[in-house]
């Protein structure tokens, strides 16, 4: 069973600085994308961030007003 660990994902919408927590077994780049465009209520990007690059997701998530997003390991 893999342990899941706790990450702070930090980003802006439209402008506005946002931060949330969540748990996974693991982090990418791609991922925190994925998790930032959720949170922001964007629409959903499941079948691009399981399927194409960090990139990609990116490039999806800056046209809904997702921008600068970063993510840390919390202890």
């Amino acid at each position: 069973m893999e342990s899941h660990k706790h990450y702070e994902i930090r980003y802006r919408y439209k402008g506005q600085s946002r931060r949330f927590g969540q748990l996974d077994s693991r982090m990418s780049t791609a991922d925190a994308w994925y998790y930032a465009s959720l949170h922001a209520g964007t629409g959903q990007l499941y079948e691009v961030a399981l399927f194409d690059t960090a990139p990609t997701v990116r490039r999806i998530a800056e046209q809904s007003g997702v921008s600068d997003v970063d993510f840390r390991e919390l202890p």
